[in-house]
């Protein structure tokens, strides 16, 4: 009588170390999906938090003026510098040399800056063909300052068929100084066979615009 006691209360003990046994598991498993989900491990008060030990990265845009602050640079800026108009100065009117049958003309003087451009018109007369060429103009101001005709800058066609003319401009390769008031442009070389006698023709008093 005393054995089956002594055994039933055993297989109730280890009914009840089974049960306690399958509480305990389901503990340590909610303790693992706790710690899986929520960074820590325990029930109630007695927890235990779970740091990662990965390191966090963190992604921002910053502008170049952020930056230059940040490394204490400075940032630059472009000024447009103003844009500084020459005034041009303009005398028209008629300055003419006749020479034979070749009429030199100036019709038109601009003064940019004391930069000079010359308008002229060149009438041949004859029955032949001249030719004033560019590299043979030459001027002299009322200063006694000397100029040539810019080659790169003067529109000249220089070659003047029979009974025709020609119209360009002349500018000069140096600028005039503001004492300067007239000037006399020359017309060198010309070659022709009815050109003027010395292959020359001036113009004077022609105006420097002020």
């Amino acid at each position: 009588m005393d054995d089956e006691i002594h055994h039933h209360h055993r297989k109730k003990n280890n009914a009840a170390l089974k049960v306690g046994l399958v509480v305990l598991g389901v503990l340590v498993l909610l303790g693992v999906i706790q710690a899986a989900t929520a960074g820590t491990v325990g029930i109630g008060a007695v927890s235990v938090t779970l740091r990662s030990s990965a390191p966090t990265t963190t992604s921002s845009t910053s502008s170049a003026t952020d930056l230059d602050g940040a490394l204490g640079g400075t940032t630059t800026t472009t000024e447009e510098t103003p844009t500084t108009t020459v005034e041009t100065k303009v005398a028209t009117g008629s300055w003419k040399i006749a020479r034979g049958l070749l009429t030199v003309e100036v019709t038109r003087v601009e003064n940019a800056g004391g930069r000079l451009r010359l308008h002229v018109t060149a009438i041949n007369a004859s029955t032949a063909k001249m030719d004033l060429p560019l590299a043979s103009v030459s001027a002299v101001d009322d200063t006694k300052r000397n100029y040539s005709a810019s080659l790169s800058t003067s529109k000249w066609p220089a070659s003047i068929a029979r009974n025709s003319s020609i119209t360009g401009y002349v500018e000069l390769d140096q600028r005039a100084p503001a004492q300067a008031g007239a000037l006399t442009l020359t017309f060198s070389g010309i070659i022709g066979q009815l050109a003027p006698t010395g292959g020359e023709v001036s113009v004077t008093g022609v105006p420097v615009p002020r």
